[in-house]
Parts: structure tokens; C-alpha cells; sequence
């Protein structure tokens, strides 16, 4: 059971608490976790859902390309909430199974497109060495520009904090989540 009940338009709520929920499921439909717990401090359960749709549905990158980004920030935070929700809507969104098995294994990248490598290989540096090549930002730039590479960069760290948020709940997903593998 979550550390804080989730937050909801009732009176038993503050008013700025009410308030972000309510824009929270105007603006994005419903009340994803990560956001909706920040209602509880008001201004910035709405702004974290405005940049986490933002970097979700209005960047350069494919809806693929950027699933396939979250994931690798859920593995690399070992986020199984995010985990699950986000290997659901990335194979949805054309990411594919062996990608999606290569982020969850720390598995070998042979027989993925050179944009799957490029992306987990630029994760795996960024979030799990905690250094990024020259060469690997590079390759970034040159193949989604400027924008494209801070906006991944972007996706993932946004992704980061939603995991925080949710292990300092201690949210947990449902019964039929896909689990991450553990680490070996």
C-alpha cells in the first residue's frame, strides 16, 4: 500500500491539492501516478504533468523512439511501475519486443537497428556509467540534432523523477505488471 493515499478531488484534500488533480485529468485525461501524488504539493503535480506530456507527445522523436527511452530510464532506476506501464504503450507504439529485452537484460544490442543500439547505448552511459562518450553524443547529435538529443536526454531524466517519486510512495503496479528482470 502506497506511503500517502492517492490524491483525489475530495474534501479530504486541500484546495491546491483538489486543484492540480483536477487539471491534471483535464489536461492529460487521467491521473498517472508520478503526477498525481505531486498534487499534493499543488503547482508542481501540474507542472510535472505538463513536462512529461510535453517530452512524451510534442518532441522531434518518434512515440517508438521515445518509449524506448523511458524504458531504459525505468531499468535504470529499476521502476517497475514505470516499467510495466511503458513496455505496454512502447510495443503499442511500434517499440520493439527486442529492444524492449535487450534494455530489461543489459542484454547484448546484436539484431537491434542502429537507432535501438544508439539509444540504449546512449542510456547505458548516461544513467548507468554516469558518463557519456564523446563518440555516443555524437552519434546522437548527428542522427536526431541538437533538439532531438536534449529532448531524449530530457525524457529520461523526467522519467527519473517520476521513479523517485514513486519509490518514495512506495507505489507499487499491479498484479498483471510486466516485472523488470532482476539484476544480476
Amino acid at each position: 500500500m502506497p506511503r500517502l493515499p492517492f490524491p483525489a478531488d475530495t474534501d479530504a484534500f486541500p484546495e491546491h491539492t483538489r486543484e492540480a488533480v483536477r487539471y491534471i485529468q483535464e489536461t492529460r485525461g487521467s491521473l498517472p501516478p508520478p503526477s498525481t501524488y505531486l498534487a499534493y504539493a499543488g503547482e508542481p503535480g501540474k507542472r510535472l504533468a505538463d513536462l512529461a506530456a510535453c517530452l512524451r507527445f510534442k518532441t522531434s522523436l518518434t512515440d517508438a523512439e521515445t518509449e524506448l527511452a523511458i524504458c531504459a530510464a525505468a531499468r535504470a532506476m529499476d521502476a517497475d511501475y514505470i516499467w510495466s506501464a511503458h513496455v505496454r504503450l512502447g510495443l503499442a507504439a511500434g517499440t520493439r519486443e527486442e529492444a524492449i529485452h535487450a534494455v530489461d537484460t543489459y542484454g547484448p544490442l546484436d539484431g537491434l537497428t542502429d537507432d535501438e543500439k544508439l539509444i540504449i547505448t546512449y542510456s547505458r552511459e548516461l544513467l548507468e556509467d554516469r558518463r557519456v562518450n564523446d563518440a555516443t553524443f555524437e552519434a546522437v547529435r548527428q542522427r536526431w540534432g541538437e533538439a532531438g538529443a536534449l529532448e531524449m536526454t530530457a525524457v529520461m531524466s523526467v522519467y527519473l523523477m517520476n521513479a523517485t517519486v514513486l519509490r518514495a510512495m512506495d507505489h507499487k503496479p499491479g498484479p498483471d505488471a510486466r516485472w523488470l528482470t532482476p539484476r544480476g
